[in-house]
């Protein structure tokens, strides 16, 4: 009996203290776990709160910076307020531009007008940026932000808008780590909803919708974090909501005193930790492996967690490299570097890569992505260095090295000109700038001074990379100035005509001439080299032609009449790519032609072979239709490397210009003078007439003649001339031929 009562008294002992020892370690393990999701959703919430925090900045500084513009430039409408914008929205995320001027009227960069005038006093109340809570568009009924500015211009007061759609924000939550069952929010210090992950209504008080869903004690709570976060008080606590325990976690966004705010339901965040416990509990003579298995799995949990956060917020997910912030927030490091190593901000992308995707499709399009990131972390391995792909095609680098960095570009550039996918070669065109940092750099002003100068090179196909200095900079100030007197230039007709005869090689008679724009300001002249490039790329280049072929119209209707050597005179004009987007250009030059009575097939339209490069744009067809009109077709600079022969063979040309880089090779016996032969008699079996261009002495002349070529042009006989030189030129030479 006392055996029995010695062993009952034993088992229960050894029962007593596992339930207690199993007890206590649940207690400990709840705690434990607790502790573990508090401490995610920490970092969860700060993660999220300090990327909308930089969008935040990233979108006030493009305000700050527009506003800068606008008022150190001295620009006093709207219709160049907006040009500024369009001119650059290719690099913002804006929805839309807004002016607001001082009686409410408020007019958007898509051409609504829309009436602000009860939001006036909110918008003109302070000088500092603002960042309107969610509303509805009057434009389009979408939910969005408004950032706005107010400047004075001649003592009248406009703000300056940029437009966000709400949902913007909440594309940067990461509550999808939880399966979508956790709901995040950006709110005002007083509980207005701005945006959220739950579908409710933004303007909502989320102070107000808690209470009301809460069991009394839980409203305690919610009075507590109301008061936290009045206070600027980070932190996390949990609420019974509709007799469900939830988890709430809260910081603040350090830019526009809002506040991210998740809300998670202990059922998803805890289910499984809480099952092992409970077994543990239940099943005591297995409780040590219980506890092993138990911290495993929060270990192994608590790691997966971090990695999924960590990529969310910082790697890409096509490429596997960095994104954006990941380039800040290490890059950044890497330029803190105290090692006096030089270091490099490098801006790479693919020319065309939106052509690529349409014709190959999305899925090779990243394919391309993939391989573009391997080749560069295989290129840049024995280098300290940060990879990472910044959005789209755009990769960004920084780079720590003793190395002569154009080797380090060259070596990119040949690595990445030929791309293999799936036993396919493609040849893309890398576009690439780069930027020598300066101790204590910032990496976001290393970025926009890499992106500078890749920018200057963009379509540029003579120019593997740049590399930016202070002549980039003195271009771009100088390219700045030019803009802000293009239009007005052109009102006070400064661009002027120039003819440069054309001589039939063999009879040395003009047989036509080209039209030649020159720029005549304050008595000076502007290079052609310095404003066409600019032209061609802000897309003035438009209006320009467009003037110069009617001057060209209005002379040739004036020979007709008063000059009889000249009055059949063929005359070529240049005519930018940039046309070719809207072939609405051919008949109004078709009706300018008509206007003035001349016959188009007296006008000889220059195409450069370079167009033919782009994929967005069918050539052919577009030189059939400008046929179809009458007009004469001159290919110029050929022999640049972009038109196969295929298609040289169905383009509808009547004359060929040799590029004068050729002819300038005739005296040195260059192999080039070979490809010249080639060219000549390619165009005399396609029936096409030859133009050399730059013919500067006799030898060119004779070698020139002996080939076969028809028709010259350059120093030799004449120079560009203005107007009046030419008539004058006519006159003293007698050397047209009709």
């Amino acid at each position: 009996m006392k055996k029995r009562i010695t062993l009952i008294s034993i088992i229960f002992i050894i029962l007593s203290i596992t339930i207690i020892s199993s007890a206590t370690y649940l207690g400990y393990m709840q705690k434990l776990v607790e502790e573990n999701i508090y401490k995610n959703l920490e970092e969860l919430t700060k993660q999220d709160a300090s990327n909308i925090e930089n969008k935040l900045k990233e979108d006030i500084r493009i305000l700050n910076s527009i506003c800068n513009e606008i008022t150190s430039n001295n620009i006093k409408n709207v219709k160049e307020m907006f040009e500024l914008y369009h001119r650059n929205a290719g690099k913002y995320k804006f929805t839309r531009m807004a002016i607001m001027q001082e009686d409410g009227t408020t007019i958007t960069s898509d051409g609504e007008i829309v009436d602000l005038s009860e939001d006036i006093e909110y918008f003109l109340k302070n000088e500092d940026i603002q960042i309107s809570r969610s509303r509805k568009s009057k434009v389009d009924m979408q939910e969005i932000n408004i950032y706005s500015q107010k400047i004075k211009i001649e003592d009248t007061n406009f703000v300056i808008m940029l437009i966000v759609e709400t949902q913007e924000y909440e594309r940067l939550f990461s509550t999808s780590i939880y399966n979508g069952d956790s709901y995040e929010y950006i709110i005002t210090k007083e509980g207005e909803i701005i945006a959220n992950s739950a579908n409710h209504e933004n303007t909502k008080n989320i102070y107000e919708d808690l209470k009301n869903n809460v069991n009394l004690k839980s409203k305690t709570n919610v009075d507590k974090i109301r008061e936290n976060i009045e206070e600027n008080k980070n932190g996390q606590d949990s609420l019974k909501i509709l007799e469900n325990k939830y988890y709430i976690s809260y910081t603040n966004i350090n830019v526009s005193n809002w506040i991210l705010l998740i809300i998670t339901p202990e059922s998803i965040i805890a289910k499984e930790s809480k099952q092992i416990l409970k077994t543990s509990l239940l099943i005591s003579i297995i409780i040590v492996l219980g506890i092993t298995c138990i911290s495993l799995y929060i270990i192994i949990s608590n790691i997966k967690k971090k990695k999924e956060l960590y990529n969310l917020a910082y790697i890409d997910p096509i490429t596997k490299l960095g994104n954006y912030y990941y380039l800040l927030k290490n890059g950044q490091k890497l330029l803190d570097n105290s090692q006096n190593i030089p270091k490099y901000v490098i801006i790479l992308d693919i020319e065309k890569f939106k052509s690529f995707n349409k014709h190959y499709g999305h899925n090779v399009g990243n394919k391309l992505l993939i391989q573009i990131g391997k080749k560069l972390d295989k290129v840049l391995e024995k280098h300290n260095k940060v990879v990472c792909r910044l959005s789209n095609d755009i990769f960004g680098i920084v780079i720590q090295t003793n190395k002569e960095i154009e080797k380090i570009l060259e070596e990119i550039w040949k690595n990445l000109s030929k791309i293999s996918i799936e036993e396919e070669i493609y040849a893309i065109y890398p576009v690439i700038g780069v930027y020598k940092c300066k101790d204590n750099e910032e990496i976001l002003n290393a970025i926009d001074k890499a992106s500078i100068a890749h920018d200057t090179i963009i379509g540029n196909y003579n120019k593997k990379y740049a590399v930016f200095d202070e002549k980039i900079e003195d271009q771009i100030l100088e390219e700045h100035q030019i803009e802000e007197i293009m239009e007005e230039a052109l009102e006070k007709n400064e661009f002027e005509v120039y003819y440069q005869p054309k001589i039939d090689i063999k009879e040395e008679k003009m047989v036509s001439a080209e039209a030649l724009v020159r720029w005549k300001r304050e008595g000076k002249i502007i290079s052609p080299a310095k404003f066409i490039p600019l032209f061609e790329k802000n897309r003035f280049i438009l209006k320009l032609d467009l003037y110069i072929y009617k001057q060209v119209c209005k002379d040739l209707k004036r020979w007709q009449k008063s000059i009889k050597e000249i009055e059949n005179l063929n005359v070529s004009i240049n005519i930018s790519k940039e046309h070719f987007g809207n072939l609405d250009f051919i008949e109004k030059y078709v009706e300018i032609a008509e206007k003035y009575k001349i016959d188009t097939n007296k006008i000889e339209l220059e195409i450069t072979e370079s167009a033919s490069i782009n994929s967005d744009i069918n050539l052919i067809e577009i030189m059939k239709k400008i046929k179809e009109r009458g007009f004469k077709i001159s290919l110029d600079d050929f022999g640049t490397g972009y038109s196969s022969l295929n298609m040289l063979q169905d383009m509808p040309i009547d004359v060929i210009k040799i590029d004068k880089s050729f002819i300038d090779k005739i005296e040195d016996k260059n192999e080039k003078i070979d490809l010249i032969k080639y060219i000549v008699k390619i165009a005399k079996e396609l029936n096409v007439k030859t133009v050399a261009e730059g013919v500067e002495n006799i030898k060119q002349i004779e070698y020139l003649k002996n080939i076969g070529c028809d028709i010259v042009q350059g120093y030799y006989y004449s120079k560009p001339l203005s107007k009046i030189e030419f008539e004058k030129y006519i006159h003293e030479n007698n050397i047209y031929s009709d």
